[in-house]
């Protein structure tokens, strides 16, 4: 998966699942579940998902699995926010989402257990399907639910081995100061490595390196701002950290496929 992808579209999948080798974002609402611990490196955070728990994140947040599930199957639910925003979810739970938070529900069962319906709407979503408006239905009531059962946030703590730790420090020094002019050499020190050496084993780690990753931090950043202020364009670009409105313009489409204000436009921004 690369990490520029614009959305998954409103898709499910179940089975077991590699640590990912890149760092990724797309503009979806993603829900997860699985029957171990999940160890996640979310927005410059380590995060873990508990075993049997569901969990959401708004995915234009860089976001990469680093340890696999095992032989134990993950179930996920990808639904486009801009689909997502026309279901009439709860405005705080949004407003959770683009800010950053990873909320999780206790347990994934009843009403909320993805893995139990993944295997027919896999199928009923397809475009051509004719259950296809059903399942629609069901996933959005499913949503619902789950945008009022989910916790404030989702426990984080130390991770399990899944990721190197000074690659951990370095993104989330990163996505704290993504705002900043900040450079190679400044996030290589605060982890006490030679630049070089530095951006070697972020790369290996991450699958993308720390210019990219600093980028999908910004424009994360530019997302939420967009879609929960009524700034300007050069405000936003200049808050997110980008030194030009060209490079913004640019990074933006980049990772998107459209321009910041087509995308305030399609999400009723």
């Amino acid at each position: 998966m690369g990490s520029a992808i614009s959305s998954f579209d409103l898709a499910c999948w179940r089975g077991a699942v590699p640590r990912m080798s890149v760092a990724h974002t797309h503009d979806d609402l993603e829900f997860n579940t699985a029957p171990v611990d999940l160890e996640y490196l979310i927005d410059g955070r380590q995060v873990v998902i508990p075993a049997g728990a569901l969990a959401v994140f708004w995915a234009a947040r860089p976001h990469q699995l680093v340890r696999d599930s095992g032989e134990s199957a993950l179930a996920w639910l990808t639904v486009p926010l801009a689909q997502a925003r026309g279901w009439r979810l709860p405005g705080a739970f949004l407003a959770r989402m683009f800010a950053g938070e990873i909320a999780v529900a206790g347990t994934a069962v009843g009403p909320l257990a993805l893995a139990d319906r993944v295997e027919s709407w896999s199928d009923e979503l397809a475009a051509a399907h004719p259950l296809r408006r059903a399942a629609v239905g069901e996933v959005q009531a499913f949503v619902l639910r789950a945008a009022h059962a989910v916790a404030p946030a989702a426990p984080a703590g130390p991770a399990g081995g899944g990721l190197r730790a000074d690659v951990a420090d370095m993104a989330a020094w990163i996505a704290r100061h993504a705002a900043e002019d900040i450079s190679v050499a400044d996030v290589a020190a605060q982890v006490h490595l030679h630049p070089h050496h530095a951006m070697s084993v972020f790369r290996a780690a991450l699958g993308v390196t720390v210019g990219e990753y600093l980028a999908q931090c910004r424009i994360a950043r530019a997302r939420e701002l967009l879609l929960m202020t009524d700034a300007g364009i050069p405000d936003i670009a200049a808050s997110a950290g980008f030194g030009s409105l060209s490079q913004f313009y640019a990074r933006f489409r980049e990772h998107t496929g459209e321009a910041p204000a087509a995308y305030r436009r399609r999400h009723g921004g």
